[in-house]
């Protein structure tokens, strides 16, 4: 693998898994890692329950990727996740596991305001 890309993720509380995971669109991010065509050894297809109740197929592949959250005045991560590639999503969502070992801390979700758990009372930082 090896390969890098930046791109905005969104962080939400709905999406719940065991480990840190990050869903990723197959049309662009999946690719551009050089995660697809070819799966990795131990990828697997699995059924993910949606909000809403329906079932959508991703293709789960353990340990594929290292994330960081890149800001003006610091980088944190290096935190290994499991990639979901969704053929549908078109955005990157970081799962709640995945956002409480980098750190993130949602102040107002509505208002795009968060910090890092280390910033409480001290940094308010504003979604792009």
């Amino acid at each position: 693998m090896g390969r890098t890309t930046v791109t905005k993720a969104l962080v939400t509380t709905g999406y719940e898994t065991q480990e840190p995971e990050v869903l990723i669109p197959r049309g662009g991010v999946a690719e551009d890692l050089n995660l697809l065509p070819k799966l990795p050894s131990g990828s697997e297809v699995r059924n993910y329950v949606l909000a809403d109740g329906t079932v959508t197929r991703l293709i789960l592949i353990p340990n594929a990727v290292q994330v960081w959250v890149l800001e003006n005045d610091r980088e944190v991560g290096g935190i290994m996740a499991h990639a979901a590639v969704s053929e549908r999503a078109d955005e990157v969502l970081l799962s709640d596991k995945l956002v409480s070992k980098l750190g993130i801390v949602l102040l107002d979700i509505g208002e795009g305001i968060w910090c890092f758990k280390d910033e409480i009372g001290k940094t308010v930082r504003r979604s792009l």
